[in-house]
């Protein structure tokens, strides 16, 4: 399990969150380290509610089993990242949001695992 880089506490200019789109930091454990405006917006929470839910919470019950299989791929090594289309539940759980994800995962100096970087849209 990795430790959040600095620049989720900071948000230093050079985030991957200040770049343009719906992006979000989440831990190889599953846990979300923080996310941006936009990605809040879209998942109708605030970043501190985001911070208390892992992305198992995030998505559709029937979808969870497809996405972990993503997520086991780029860990392994497999491949660097992953897009696929997901539908992801707000809080009041009665409006799916169908999602374009791409996940991908982000090493540390050492080159070990650690975290994703997702980036998230409105499917159409």
């Amino acid at each position: 399990m990795g430790e959040p880089p600095s620049w989720v506490e900071s948000r230093a200019v050079d985030s991957p969150l200040e770049q343009n789109g719906a992006r979000a930091v989440i831990g190889t454990d599953g846990a979300v380290w923080t996310a941006n405006q936009a990605f809040c917006t879209l998942v109708r929470l605030d970043e501190p509610a985001l911070r208390h839910l892992g992305w198992r919470q995030l998505v559709h019950a029937a979808d969870r089993r497809y996405v972990a299989a993503h997520l086991v791929e780029v860990l392994a090594g497999d491949v660097s990242l992953r897009e696929f289309d997901v539908r992801l539940v707000p809080p009041d759980g009665q409006t799916d949001v169908p999602t374009r994800l791409r996940v991908e995962l982000v090493r540390d100096t050492d080159g070990r695992q650690g975290w994703f970087l997702v980036e998230a849209w409105a499917a159409t």
